[in-house]
């Protein structure tokens, strides 16, 4: 026991190369060539020894510079820095000079600091992690969990290969040859399809690594458009995970069953039939009858041949949405679509980051972008728009209405506005229209019959204003919507027609 208890202490010294670390300084001191071949490897912050980063760091810019970096124009850089402790820079510059082996080496001394970095960054992690274990009451065992995943995510991304560059003449191929591919698909589309024609048509697609931002005022029915978009690009074949930050997963089943058997979402909450009056006598309302029970039980069977999976966790972090998106990528299905409703109630994993919205949102922005590139998946931002727009006349959102971070903007692939002026244009009506000063009865009587022409003619429509799309157009286009079912369609579509259809087999890609 005495001997395993030394071994385990022995492991707990974090790990460090010194003298990998004075042989690369001193091969770059003594010919600056070296440098080139660990400029793409190493970085200050690698270094165990703090001063040899600071030289290293010293190293860079003057050879950046055009200046030579050697013991004399280091020297001057680094004379008297706290760094130093209690040695001298001629002292660490001669060490430098006496650990010099050449150049020939200097890669694999980059590869080496790299390596015992990265040790020494998951030698904190997991001490960190056994503190907060041993700490009793102070965290839950899921928020550990979730703390170390973020860390080891970040941990992972940054020591990862390094990305070979490409030429211009490739990266045209690359491209031609996923036209190719698009083109033998048949269907038009370089990527996901929206299940919408008309979304469809104007972006050919949702893109893998994308992130496609839906923003919207409360009431417009993002949450419904979100979900209609999962739920039909599940309907032509895809595999699809749909996170909810606000409904649970009986409420969105909700929703799918009104629109399956047009029924209004409160009929299937309570059973009870609102497509006919209640009893006069009683205020009672009739139970669903028999084949509106079938159909809602249609419903299910038809949803039952779609690869879609609810995740309704609250405050999810980006880590535990990626260990739930890796789980469905390795399975039969695949993962082809992710959706998030919506990004001010996720968390970033960083309780202080957490407090402040600006912070919060930047942070899992920034975490969206990277989980779509690792996974090669597009993903559906849904977010929150603040009160600009309705300020304005038209009520038509805009880029600066995007609520409590700039970062979902310059991250997103594409930013969509979801817009209903019926919503509007009836709440105006319903509050009744101001008398102007001076206005006759007539001119006032004008004015109301013309706004409740605009309410009755704006009934059912929706847009989605596209206002930024990195790779094609922007513009508008034209759905259907279905109050009682909250439920979206294309104009073509019959609003008494299937919610979705699923795809044969024989017709999925």
């Amino acid at each position: 026991m005495a001997d395993g208890g030394l071994f385990t202490n022995a492991l707990r010294e974090p790990p460090a190369n010194v003298d990998a670390e004075q042989a690369l300084l001193g091969a770059i001191l003594t010919n600056n060539k070296a440098f080139a071949r660990v400029d793409d490897i190493t970085e200050p912050v690698q270094f165990a020894v703090p001063i040899h980063g600071r030289i290293y760091e010293v190293c860079r810019n003057l050879i950046n510079a055009g200046t030579d970096a050697n013991p004399i124009t280091v020297r001057a850089h680094i004379e008297g820095d706290p760094l130093l402790g209690r040695t001298t820079a001629p002292d660490v510059l001669k060490a430098l000079l006496i650990a010099t082996v050449g150049i020939m080496n200097a890669r694999d001394y980059a590869l080496t600091i790299k390596d015992a970095w990265v040790r020494r960054r998951l030698f904190t992690a997991c001490t960190e992690t056994l503190d907060l274990c041993c700490r009793p009451g102070d965290a839950l065992a899921g928020d550990i969990v979730d703390t170390i995943e973020t860390r080891l995510l970040a941990l992972a991304r940054g020591m990862g290969e390094e990305q070979l560059t490409v030429t211009l003449a490739d990266s045209m191929e690359q491209a031609r040859q996923q036209a190719l591919e698009a083109s033998k698909r048949g269907s038009g589309l370089a990527g996901t399809t929206w299940g919408y024609r008309a979304l469809d048509r104007m972006t050919g697609g949702m893109l893998p690594t994308g992130i496609y931002v839906l923003g919207a005022r409360p009431a417009m029915g993002k949450t419904s458009l979100g979900f209609g978009v999962a739920i039909r690009a599940a309907a032509a074949g895809e595999s699809v995970l749909f996170w909810s930050g606000e409904m649970t997963p009986p409420q969105l089943g909700a929703r799918a069953g009104a629109a399956w058997a047009h029924l209004s979402t409160q009929s299937v909450f309570t059973g009870r039939r609102y497509d006919v009056p209640e009893d006069l006598e009683t205020g009672e309302r009739e139970e669903l009858t028999s084949w509106q029970w079938r159909d809602l039980e249609d419903g299910e069977r038809a949803a039952a041949a779609l690869s879609l999976e609810i995740d309704s966790q609250p405050a999810i972090t980006v880590a535990k949405l990626r260990s739930r998106a890796r789980r469905m990528a390795r399975s039969k299905r695949g993962l082809h679509l992710i959706v998030v409703d919506y990004i001010s109630l996720m968390s970033s994993g960083s309780e202080q980051a957490d407090m402040k919205p600006y912070e919060r949102t930047t942070l899992v922005s920034r975490q969206l972008k990277q989980l779509a590139t690792e996974l090669k998946v597009p993903i559906i931002v849904l977010a929150q728009l603040n009160r600009e727009n309705e300020r304005r006349e038209d009520k038509r959102p805009q880029l600066a209405d995007l609520r409590d971070s700039g970062a979902i903007e310059q991250d997103a692939d594409m930013v969509m506005f979801l817009h209903r002026e019926h919503y509007y244009l009836k709440k105006l009506a319903d509050g009744g229209l101001q008398r102007k000063d001076r206005e006759s009865n007539e001119d006032y009587a004008n004015r109301c019959s013309a706004l409740a022409a605009r309410v009755a003619g704006s009934e059912g429509k929706a847009e989605v204003l596209i206002a930024k799309n990195r790779q094609g157009p922007t513009g508008t286009c034209h759905l259907k919507f279905t109050d009682y079912s909250t439920w979206f369609r294309d104009t073509f579509e019959d609003d008494r027609g299937p919610a979705w259809s699923v795809q044969r087999e024989d017709e999925l890609p």
